[in-house]
């Protein structure tokens, strides 16, 4: 709806909105006077405190005319805090760009007093043991969750209406809230996104304002502001939180728990206004009906609220609530009502849309009553509140009860990194895990004491617990984002399920210290390291740092260390002693260090004769050579999938890539690189430059591609004469039951069912199991043969003519979890997932998907890692 059609907020406000324009009147000049009642209109000056200042009045300007930096977010709460005995501000974190997280909470002085006894005892609401909590005497915590995605901007500008109206307004309903309730804002999610789009939309503000969809003002560049610094889409990395704004603001949400949820989100700038409750197709079986009906009441509440300003909405068409994995439906998950709303975007001061001109200030303005509606009515349905989340935490455990599987147990002795990390995604998310009190065995596979650990089904985490070690709950293809979110499957870690819960050991509540360095002293012949722990890959990144010389083992061999005989794998680094820069007390000193950072064990070896298998100076252990990586980083590029790389490179195993823009492929010497990372999206060069490509693959560069980029790199002739073409995109014309309505080879459809057809015809995120060959260099350190692939995309690749190449292959007959529609399943059935193509002295290695998916498909990361470490020994040039 276009702002004009509001001129000076002539529709009937709710009670607080009125409450302001009288301060505006007595205190602002006539300019901001019209501006601050478009916000809050019709008000009496005698119920606003005049000691607390505006947001135009500390900023200079007025909200909505322009974009406010996350510094200035950031002093406007802290002298809310400081003026205001209602406000609380703390910093939680920092990003990745060093920008403060925050956390703000908003309530009476007399709440703030006893603020942690309130905290306590709202947290007994997850406890199914605990009594019952009166909601006369604790409060409603409602979240309000802004700017998760740093590009839709209307949120934190509303952000800062909302917190001075909490923090200034006497009205009593207002005051009332502040006694019932406890507001808890996270004022920036993404603070670095917000201030990537924040500063181009300022950059390129005109006066007056344009309105062309096609001005640059509202054309972000690559990568946009939706992303955080290595582009992660954080709105998805609630459950896997690889990310430190996640870590931080999920030990925020588990102090408190909210009982409303408000993820607040902007659409096309051609829609209008969305709120929940969302489709009942698109919500998860996990969770009790409860929950979603709650939305249906919270609903009414938004509408009121919309209505009275004359504002377009909808509800009940998109948005799913199926995973965890979002800010609105991670609440759910605990009880809680998640709730996303979305606003149309301006994407600058102003927009032309089919609706008519969509102004900033427009989007702010309804943000700004949803977020006050919402506290509305969490505080009118306080008790219903905090009834639902208590009977949430009651049935969870009882559903772990009667589930299938009691227990879970996890935990691989060779990938001690790996297990820990698992450990701790526990521990983060609440979830109640136990020490291994004995030994247990299942098909074949021993889990011991000390180096795995068991999760009971029967507790009140039981429906995360689930969605992280069970596949997910079957759905149909409309949902709206990835419908498969299993954790442990996409680590690739060892677990089994068990139908009875092992006897239990002590309760984990912290991680444990690694047991990690040099065993067996100073070496007299050589080191190594099982490269089947994950944190060995990290170990060998920093051994490179310091030009130490590192092999690695091409077959399995057994030697004699400080814990008696061990059998070393594929991928076995081996450091020896002899040949080093450093001498011998040096080498352990650099060794025992890169060791303790990793978290991984170094043996140390006396003989460079094995006990079994290949001896130490055989050629199968071959020498390797510290990488020289790019990565094509710019306008075409899919950003979350290159920006997985990134994160991988850059704080996993700290080492260095440079980030090439497209256009200067071609003009740079290609030849200072060892590998090349291309990662989905569309690549436009022309001839000459892919002729300058594959001239550098023959010299042997290393071309690494991935999702869209593999089907480019074989289009373009880069795999060599011998490599078929890759396939055709499935489900081009999807097609009615049995054909039926055909003409000239095309089926006939009712238009009116298109979006669900074409819901069904894509691939929406699943996990499918595959067979990898383990003993090829690109799959070194994956314990196993069989794993789970994460299938993002609708690709298969073709084989290439060496049998050798062809290295992880989706099986015949599939486990999948998620939704795969029949035809497309059928398709990617045997299809091939990752390959490695010889190019003259060079390879191209080629994934279907992204191996480091959402940076937590740790079980696939290893291959992209093998690819760019092991880069030279990949595909051997054929003996003669």
């Amino acid at each position: 709806m276009p702002a004009r059609s509001h001129p000076g907020g002539t529709a009937r406000a709710p009670r607080l909105l009125r409450a302001f324009a009288a301060l505006c009147l007595c205190a602002l000049p006539a300019v901001s006077v019209a501006q601050t009642a478009y916000y809050f209109p019709d008000v009496d000056p005698a119920t606003l405190d005049p000691a607390i200042p505006t947001p135009e009045q500390f900023l200079g300007y007025p909200i909505g005319s322009h974009y406010t930096r996350h510094d200035r977010i950031a002093d406007y709460l802290r002298e809310l805090a400081r003026l205001s005995d209602r406000v609380h501000v703390d910093e939680i974190g920092r990003s990745y760009e060093e920008r403060p997280l925050l956390t703000v909470l908003i309530t009476s002085p007399a709440n703030h007093a006893r603020r942690e006894q309130l905290r306590t005892a709202h947290a007994t609401l997850a406890d199914p043991d605990a009594p019952a909590v009166d909601p006369a005497q604790v409060p409603v915590v409602v979240g309000l969750y802004y700017s998760v995605h740093g590009n839709e901007t209307s949120s934190g500008e509303a952000m800062l209406l909302t917190a001075y109206a909490l923090a200034a307004s006497r009205d009593p309903e207002t005051l009332d809230w502040l006694d019932r309730a406890i507001v808890l804002i996270d004022p920036a999610q993404n603070p670095d996104g917000r201030d990537r789009a924040a500063n181009w939309h300022n950059a390129w503000a005109s006066n007056p304002p344009v309105a062309d969809p096609l001005d640059k003002e509202h054309v972000e560049p690559f990568p946009r502001g939706r992303f955080n610094h290595y582009f992660t889409d954080l709105n998805r990395d609630w459950l896997a939180a690889t990310q430190r704004e996640t870590r931080a603001k999920l030990d925020v949400f588990h102090q408190w728990l909210p009982n409303i949820q408000i993820d607040f989100h902007e659409m096309g700038s051609g829609s209008t206004y969305y709120f929940e409750p969302s489709p009942s197709s698109m919500h998860s079986p996990l969770l009790p009906q409860a929950s979603y009906d709650f939305n249906v009441v919270l609903a009414r509440y938004h509408a009121r609220a919309l209505d009275e300003l004359g504002s377009l909405y909808y509800t009940r068409e998109n948005f799913d609530n199926f995973s965890p994995v979002y800010g609105s439906t991670y609440p759910d998950f605990h009880g809680g009502v998640g709730v996303t709303v979305e606003q149309a975007s301006s994407r600058g001061l102003v927009q032309d849309t089919p609706n008519g001109p969509l102004e900033f200030r427009f989007t702010i303005r309804n943000q700004l009553a949803i977020g006050l509606a919402s506290i509305r009515g969490a505080v009118a349905e306080h008790a219903d509140l905090f009834a639902l989340q208590k009977d949430f935490f009651r049935s969870a455990r009882e559903q772990g009860r009667r589930h299938r599987h009691a227990a879970y147990v996890f935990g691989d002795p060779h990938d001690a990194d790996l297990s820990r990390r698992l450990l701790d995604l526990l521990l983060v998310h609440r979830i109640r895990v136990h020490a291994l009190d004995a030994p247990v065995t299942v098909d074949g596979e021993t889990f011991a004491p000390g180096s795995a650990w068991v999760v009971p089904a029967a507790q009140p985490q039981f429906r995360l617990v689930h969605s992280i070690f069970e596949e997910t709950p079957e759905t149909g293809g409309g949902v709206y984002g990835s419908t498969s979110y299993a954790v442990a499957h996409a680590y690739g870690l060892r677990n089994v399920r068990l139908r009875r819960a092992p006897r239990l050991g002590a309760a984990v509540t912290a991680l444990p210290p690694a047991a990690a360095g040099v065993t067996g002293g100073t070496a007299g012949y050589a080191y190594a390291v099982d490269w089947r722990d994950l944190g060995a890959q990290r170990m060998l990144a920093s051994l490179l740092r310091d030009d130490v010389r590192v092999r690695t083992a091409f077959s399995p061999f057994t030697a004699r260390t400080a814990d008696g005989e061990t059998a070393f794998g594929h991928g076995t680094l081996v450091v020896p002693v002899a040949g080093q820069a450093q001498d011998p007390a040096a080498l352990y000193t650099l060794l025992d260090s890169a060791a303790r950072d990793a978290g991984v064990r170094v043996h140390a070896l006396s003989t460079g004769q094995s006990l079994a298998g290949i001896d130490l100076g055989s050629d199968g252990i071959r020498p390797l050579r510290a990488p020289r990586i790019a990565l094509v980083v710019g306008e075409g590029v899919n950003a979350p999938e290159i920006g997985s790389t990134w994160f991988a490179l850059s704080q996993r195993l700290q080492w260095p890539a440079t980030r090439l823009d497209p256009a200067q492929i071609g003009r740079v010497p290609l030849r200072d690189y060892t590998s090349l990372v291309l990662a989905g999206g569309r690549y436009d060069w022309d001839d000459a430059t892919v002729a300058t490509l594959k001239r550098w693959i023959e010299e042997g560069g290393s071309l690494v591609a991935f999702g869209s980029a593999a089907r480019w790199a074989r289009d373009r002739g880069l795999l060599g004469p011998t490599a078929a073409p890759a396939t055709a995109d499935a489900g081009a014309h999807p097609e009615g039951p049995a054909g039926e309505g055909r003409s000239d080879g095309h089926p006939r459809l009712d238009f009116g069912t298109r979006r669900d057809v074409l819901a069904e015809a894509r691939s929406a995120g699943n996990l499918v199991s595959a067979d990898a060959d383990i003993t090829h260099p690109l799959a070194f350190g994956v314990p196993r043969r069989r794993i789970f692939v994460n299938k993002e995309t609708d690709i298969a690749l073709p084989a290439l003519p060496d049998p050798f190449a062809n290295v992880v292959r989706i099986d015949d007959a599939p486990l999948v979890n998620g939704y795969l529609g029949a035809d497309l399943r059928a398709r990617l059935a045997g299809a091939l997932w990752a390959q490695v193509a010889r190019v003259g002295e060079g390879n191209v290695v080629l994934f279907a998907d992204d191996p480091a998916h959402r940076k937590y498909w740790l079980g696939t990361e290893r291959m992209l890692v093998n690819a760019l470490f092991f880069a030279d020994h990949l595909a051997p040039a054929p003996r003669p």
